[in-house]
C-alpha cells in the first residue's frame, strides 16, 4: 500500500515537474504561430544576436532568429518568418538594440538604391517598390545588410562621465545614445539636450574632458572601420577632435574673454538703463504733443500750398520781395497823427497793383 502511494505520488510530482518545465521552455522559446518560410543572411559582424531573438518588420514581431554560425571570416544568420509575409530580392537586414540590457533583433526593411540619402536625413518616408519575392531557404543579398554595431564600446569610452552623473542622468544619456545609433527615426535633439546638460557640469574637469576626448578618437576609429557611409564625416570629426585637443588653452583663453565681454556688456546695459528708460519716455510725450497738435499740422499742411504760391508771385522778379504800400495809417493814442490822417496824404487813388 505504501509502494502504491509513493509510486502515485512521484508520478503526479513529475507530471506537474514535465508540465512546469515545458511551460518555461515555451516561454523562453517564443516559437513563431502558423507556417513559416527560412532565410539566411551574412553579416561582417553579428555581435549580441542570438538564436531565438526577434525578426521584425516595421517593429511587428514576424519571426525569430534560428541560429548564428560562422559563415568563413563572416556570420551567417539563419531565421524564420511566418508564411504571409513576403521577403523580396531588395529587402535590407538589419542588426539592432532592442534595449538597453544589449538584446538584439533582425531589422527587416525594403532598400532603396539610389535614393537621396537627405530625404532619409530629414525623416522623409521614401517608398519603395518591392523586387522578386524569394523562396524559402534563398539568401539576402549581402551588399544591403547593416552590420551589427558594438555600443559597449562606446558606452565604456564614456565611464569618466557617468561617473560625475546620477543614476537618472546615465539612464537619460545612455538611453539616448542607444536611441541614436539605433538609426530607428529617433530625433537627435534629446541626446544633444543631454549632452548639453553634461557639459555643463563639466566646467572645471579638464583632465576628464582630455580623457573623453582621447577616449573618443578611439570610438570615431571603430565607426570608420563598422559603417563606410560615415567614414569621411568621421574623419573629418576626429581632425576636429584632434584640434581642439591640441588648442585646448587657446580656446580655454576665449571662453573666458567671453565671459568678461559679457560682463562688461552687462555693465553698460546697466548703467545705460536710466538714459535708455528716459528717452523712451521723452519719446512717448513728444508722441503725444504731436497727436494732440494733429489739428493744427492738419490745417498748416492745407494752407502751405496757397502762402508757396504768394511766395512765387512775390519773388517773381528776382531773390527778394516786392512789397506795396496801399492803405498806410498811423496814430499815437489818437492824439499825435488822429486816425484817418496819413491815408490821406496822397489822395485816394491807388496803383493797379493795390487795385
Amino acid at each position: 500500500m505504501n509502494n502504491t502511494k509513493t509510486t502515485i505520488g512521484f508520478s503526479l510530482f513529475a507530471v506537474i515537474t514535465l508540465l512546469l518545465t515545458w511551460i518555461i521552455w515555451s516561454t523562453l522559446e517564443r516559437p513563431v504561430s502558423g507556417d513559416t518560410r527560412s532565410y539566411s543572411v551574412v553579416f561582417q559582424d553579428a555581435s549580441g544576436l542570438m538564436s531565438a531573438d526577434d525578426v521584425r518588420i516595421a517593429g511587428v514581431r514576424v519571426g525569430r532568429v534560428k541560429s548564428v554560425s560562422l559563415d568563413g571570416n563572416d556570420a551567417k544568420v539563419t531565421f524564420e518568418v511566418q508564411k504571409n509575409q513576403s521577403v523580396y530580392s531588395n529587402t535590407q537586414a538589419a542588426i539592432k538594440y532592442q534595449n538597453l540590457i544589449g538584446q538584439r533583433y533582425l531589422r527587416l526593411t525594403l532598400a532603396c538604391p539610389g535614393s537621396n540619402p537627405d530625404n532619409t536625413a530629414q525623416g522623409k518616408q521614401v517608398q519603395c517598390a518591392p523586387g522578386e519575392t524569394l523562396k524559402s531557404g534563398a539568401r539576402l543579398d549581402s551588399n544591403l545588410v547593416e552590420n551589427s554595431f558594438d555600443i559597449s564600446g562606446l558606452l565604456v569610452q564614456f565611464q569618466p562621465v557617468f561617473d560625475t552623473l546620477t543614476p537618472d542622468e546615465v539612464n537619460k544619456l545612455t538611453g539616448s545614445i542607444v536611441q541614436t545609433f539605433d538609426s530607428d527615426g529617433v530625433d537627435l535633439s534629446y541626446l544633444l539636450q543631454s549632452a548639453g546638460q553634461v557639459a555643463s557640469n563639466l566646467g572645471n574637469h579638464d583632465q576628464l574632458v582630455g580623457a573623453i576626448i582621447n577616449n573618443l578618437s578611439q570610438v570615431t576609429g571603430s565607426l570608420v572601420k563598422q559603417n563606410d557611409q560615415l567614414k569621411s564625416v568621421l574623419t573629418g570629426a576626429a581632425g576636429v577632435i584632434n584640434v581642439l585637443n591640441t588648442n585646448s588653452a587657446t580656446f580655454g583663453k576665449a571662453v573666458v574673454d567671453i565671459g568678461n565681454t559679457a560682463s562688461g556688456l552687462a555693465n553698460l546695459l546697466s548703467q545705460t538703463r536710466p538714459n535708455l528708460v528716459s528717452a523712451v519716455n521723452n519719446l512717448r510725450s513728444g508722441t503725444n504733443t504731436l497727436i494732440g497738435s494733429a489739428p493744427k499740422i492738419t490745417s498748416l499742411g492745407r494752407n502751405t500750398p496757397s502762402l508757396l504760391g504768394y511766395l512765387a508771385r512775390t519773388m517773381g522778379d528776382g531773390a527778394w520781395l516786392s512789397l506795396y504800400t496801399c492803405d498806410l495809417d498811423i496814430s499815437i493814442g489818437n492824439v499825435l497823427f488822429p486816425p484817418g490822417l496819413i491815408n490821406q496824404i496822397g489822395g485816394k487813388a491807388h496803383s493797379a497793383v493795390c487795385r
